[in-house]
Formats: C-alpha cells, structure tokens, sequence
C-alpha cells in the first residue's frame, strides 16, 4: 500500500510515569466509545473503562514490567500504547490513538517506540477483538498475521480474541 498521500505530523512520543497515568485514562475514555462503538455495548464500554483504567490497575501494569507511552501533538496528548517483554515475545497490550489523529502514522510511530525497548525479540504479539476489523486492517498494512484465537476477560465480560504476530529478524 502506498503510504505517499499520508501527511505526517509532529508528534513527541514521552514514556508515562505514574504522574502522567491520568492523560491515558482520558485517553481512553476518549477513544474506547468511538473505537468500540458497535462491537461492544457502551455498557461493556463503561465496565471495562471503570475495571482496566483505574490508577491502581495502570499501576500494577508499571510495577510488573509494561512501559506506557504517549503520543503528543504539540501539549495534547493524542494517543497511547503499552508493551512488555516475555521471553523473546514483545506483547503490545494497548494502541490507542484519537480518531481525529488517525491516518497520520502515529499509531505506526507509536508502536515502533513502545517496542524498541525491549528489542531485539523474536516477535510481537498482540490480542485483537475479531470484529475489530480497523484494528486488523491496520496491524496487517504493519505486517501482522492473524495466528489464532484466545479467551479474554476485559471487566466483567469474557471474550474470544484473535491473536496477531509479527516476527522480527532480530537474533
């Protein structure tokens, strides 16, 4: 795919620290209704929201190993990602950029800086909700492939995700 007609945009990418957990949670809370909107209820919307990004839980995902990024255009922040190490497997956990911002290859920028500490690896790997289909088309244009399904519990509520890898010819 032909990236040419593609403006780029400046954009500062800024590790989170515990004091900055407050821009992803606004974040999300920004971009979950849209993103999800018709693919999760907005009462699943809302639960997920109020179990996954409460301070403490972002907390927790800090202490266990995940780094947090963010992903500002000039002082507003626009969008967020997080990732760990696992053996020699890099999980993407979190991307998320406003849909104002999309098409600007900040979600592609932001990935390659969540990851870039934990290189060299094997691969990534990431969970997808299989009716996200922007999601997949977006991971698959980064060379992603779906490799199978797994269950999940976001909140309250259990689910079915596709599983996506991009192996990295790093040794």
């Amino acid at each position: 795919m032909s990236t040419s007609n593609v403006k780029t945009i400046d954009i500062t990418f800024t590790p989170v620290t515990v004091d900055k957990l407050s821009h992803v949670i606004m974040l999300a809370h920004r971009i979950w209704p849209i993103a999800y909107e018709g693919i999760l209820t907005p009462e699943q919307i809302e639960n997920m929201l109020q179990r996954i990004y409460i301070r403490e839980n972002l907390e927790k995902e800090i202490q266990s190993g995940h780094q947090f990024w963010l992903a500002y255009h000039d002082t507003k922040p626009v969008g967020y990602a997080s990732a760990y190490k696992e053996d020699d497997i890099i999980w993407l956990r979190k991307l998320y950029v406003d849909v104002s911002m999309q098409g600007k290859r900040i979600g592609s920028r932001l990935m390659h800086t969540t990851i870039t500490p934990f290189l060299p690896a094997q691969e990534i790997r990431l969970f997808a909700n299989p009716y996200n289909t922007s999601a997949h088309t977006f991971y698959e244009r980064m060379g992603f492939k779906k490799i199978g399904e797994t269950p999940v519990q976001m909140g309250d509520w259990n689910f079915n995700d596709f599983i996506f890898s991009l192996p990295l010819n790093e040794k």
